[in-house]
C-alpha cells in the first residue's frame, strides 16, 4: 500500500527547499538569472579548455550512432552485435534497450531498428566531476517517420562512451545558453538559481503524477499528459480493476537512481534530464471472482508465465526531459520530453 504519511512529509520538505530557493536570493555564487519574460541571462564566460571538446563529442557520437544503425540492421542479428550495442547504454537508457532486446528475443521478432540524423551538440564547459554531453537528433523508424530525440552520453573510462539517456520531444526545445566558443553551462543537481534545483525535478514530478493537481507539489509543475494526467488515468483505472475484474490496484512513481542532467537556458531557466520509475500492481481481491490476472502485451516478452495467480507487478522505466524556469519568473517547470517502457515484471 502506498505510506501517503512517508510520502507527504517528504514532499513537503521538499516543496519547502524549492519555495525557500525561490525566495531567498543568490548570495555571491552569481547574478540571479532574469525571468523568461524580463530578458536573458549573460552568456557564459569561456574559461578553461573543458574535459571534453565539441570536436570529441561529434567523434563520439557519430561513432555511438553509427554502431547503432550498422549493428541495429545487421542480418542475421548474432550475439555479439548485441552485447556490443548494450556495451553502449547505461542507466535508464541500458534498462530499456535490455527489455527491448529481451521482449524481441522471446516473442521470436527484432527490436525496432532506427536511423539518425545530423546532431546539434549541447556540450558543458565543465573542468571537473562526470564528463558528459547532450545532443538533439531526428531518430527516423523503420516507417521513415521522423521525431527529434535529445540524448545524454556520459564517459566511462579514458574514451569509452556510453547513451545515458534518451527521450523523444514533444514541444520545442528552449534556446541554450552557449559562450563565445559554442559551450553550454551545465548546472549542478544542487544548483539553486533557477525555480526547481535539477536533484528535485524527479521527486516533484513523481509526486505530480500520482497525486495530480491537488497534490503538495500543485503549481511547480504544468499539468498535461505525462504528470496530472497520470494521477486521473490512475483513480479511474482502480476503479474500473475494483468492478470489472475484481482486482485491487495502485500504481506509483519515483525518481529513478540515475544521473540528472542539466543545461543552463538563455531565459535563465534549465533544461533537465532525469528518470523516473513507475511501479504498477494488480492484486487479486476475491479468489473466486478473479481466478487469474492476465498479462499486458507489452509486458508479455519479459515473462514466461501466461498469467498471474495473486500479484502481477510491472516496473516501468521513464526518461524525461523538462524545462525548469528562471528563480523569479513565477512559472511551472514543463515536460517537454519522454521515452519509456516496461522493464520488468513479477508474478506470483
Amino acid at each position: 500500500m502506498r505510506r501517503h504519511g512517508r510520502r507527504g512529509l517528504l514532499v513537503l520538505a521538499l516543496v519547502l527547499a524549492v519555495a525557500s530557493g525561490a525566495c531567498s536570493g543568490s548570495g555571491g555564487a552569481a547574478p540571479s538569472p532574469v525571468a523568461r519574460t524580463g530578458g536573458t541571462t549573460p552568456a557564459p564566460t569561456p574559461s578553461a579548455r573543458p574535459q571534453v571538446t565539441l570536436e570529441e563529442a561529434g567523434r563520439a557520437l557519430r561513432a555511438v550512432l553509427a554502431a547503432d544503425e550498422v549493428l541495429g540492421s545487421a542480418a542475421p542479428r548474432l550475439l555479439a552485435d548485441r552485447h556490443h550495442l548494450l556495451k553502449q547504454a547505461r542507466d535508464g537508457h541500458l534498462a530499456l534497450a535490455q527489455a527491448a532486446y529481451d521482449s524481441a528475443e522471446a516473442e521470436g521478432g527484432d527490436p525496432p531498428r532506427y536511423t539518425w540524423g545530423a546532431p546539434r551538440l549541447l556540450v558543458p564547459r565543465s573542468a571537473r566531476g562526470p564528463v558528459w554531453f547532450a545532443a538533439v537528433v531526428d531518430r527516423r523508424d523503420a516507417a521513415g517517420r521522423a521525431r527529434p530525440a535529445v540524448l545524454t552520453l556520459v564517459r566511462q573510462g579514458a574514451d569509452d562512451w556510453q547513451v545515458s539517456s534518451l527521450s523523444l520531444l514533444d514541444d520545442a526545445l528552449p534556446e541554450i545558453a552557449l559562450d563565445a566558443e559554442g559551450y553550454a553551462a551545465g548546472l549542478a543537481e544542487d544548483d539553486m538559481t533557477v525555480a526547481i534545483s535539477p536533484r528535485l525535478m524527479a521527486p516533484l514530478h513523481a509526486t505530480t503524477a500520482e497525486e495530480g493537481a491537488a497534490g503538495f507539489s500543485a503549481g511547480l509543475i504544468a499539468e498535461g499528459p505525462h504528470t496530472t494526467a497520470h494521477a486521473a488515468e490512475i483513480a479511474a483505472t482502480r476503479t474500473a480493476e475494483k468492478r470489472t475484474g475484481c482486482l485491487n490496484y495502485d500504481s506509483i512513481f519515483a525518481a529513478a537512481g540515475y544521473p540528472v542532467h542539466a543545461l543552463r537556458t538563455v531565459d535563465g531557466g534549465a533544461l533537465v534530464m532525469y528518470s523516473l520509475v513507475r511501479t504498477t500492481t494488480r492484486t487479486i481481491k476475491i479468489d473466486p471472482c478473479a481466478p487469474y490476472i492476465p498479462i499486458p502485451r507489452p509486458a508479455r516478452g519479459l515473462t514466461t508465465m501466461p498469467y498471474a495467480r495473486k500479484e502481477l507487478r510491472t516496473v516501468e522505466t521513464q526518461q524525461y526531459v523538462s524545462v525548469v524556469p528562471a528563480k523569479e519568473s513565477g512559472e511551472p517547470a514543463r515536460v517537454i520530453g519522454y521515452l519509456g517502457g516496461i522493464t520488468k515484471v513479477f508474478v506470483s
